[in-house]
């Protein structure tokens, strides 16, 4: 069973279209064929449909049922990821959509080596879209950045701010405290400097561990993700 998002509300009983880039990944990629069944998924509906015609690119499916989406987790989670190089970016992307964060901001740390090009966004936001089809999301993840960490900061939220910090003797776990939802601040491979944990500290972060193993920085924001998202 097919998985895509559409950019409209599906009418039950009547037809979706899926075109552009979904529809070619459906039709040439996916090779989906007329009576086969998938769901679309629109602002936090599925809609369970079955393929009527295939064109080219574009791909015509009847709407059957349709329920609230079920991807998604009860508890939010943030990923404030200092950028790191393509390939460990890109692949946290992947498996944080996976994992179900909600929300990935980009931060040029000072210890950060990746220098994202012009145009990285796009690439970045379409990883998430299909990691989210591939991973039966309810809903595509945002990716925004990179940002300073002081830009980060000076946005208005209402999760709890967490840092990661190997050294912190407090673990992630015993940092949860039921919460709807939490911010994880992940440095490069480096760490954070001592500047930036003092500066979210001073905006009320908690430092916290992941354990007493160190983990890549392209694994540790998943484990905590997995971590925060069971916290239901």
């Amino acid at each position: 069973m097919f998985w895509s998002f559409v950019d409209a509300t599906p009418a039950l009983g009547g037809s979706v279209q899926i075109d552009g880039k979904r529809g070619h990944h459906l039709a040439r990629v996916l090779r989906v064929r007329p009576g086969e069944r998938g769901v679309a998924v629109f602002a936090g509906r599925e809609y369970e449909v079955v393929v009527v015609a295939v064109s080219g690119g574009r791909v015509e499916a009847r709407v059957l049922t349709d329920r609230p989406a079920r991807g998604e987790a009860s508890t939010a989670v943030t990923l404030w990821q200092a950028v790191l190089p393509n390939p460990d970016f890109d692949a946290v992307l992947e498996a944080g959509t996976a994992a179900g964060i909600q929300q990935f901001v980009a931060i040029q740390a000072a210890r950060s080596i990746g220098r994202p090009p012009v145009g990285r966004l796009t690439r970045w936001r379409a990883i998430v879209e299909s990691a989210a089809e591939q991973s039966h999301r309810g809903a595509i993840p945002t990716v925004s950045g990179p940002v300073t960490l002081a830009s980060a900061l000076g946005e208005t939220s209402d999760s709890r701010l967490l840092a990661l910090e190997p050294s912190a003797a407090l673990s992630l776990a015993q940092a949860t405290d039921g919460s709807a939802a939490y911010t994880i601040a992940v440095g490069p491979e480096g760490g954070w400097t001592d500047d930036e944990l003092a500066t979210l500290r001073a905006r009320g972060a908690v430092a916290v561990n992941l354990g007493a193993r160190i983990l890549r920085a392209r694994l540790a924001p998943i484990v905590a993700a997995a971590i925060l998202v069971q916290r239901e």
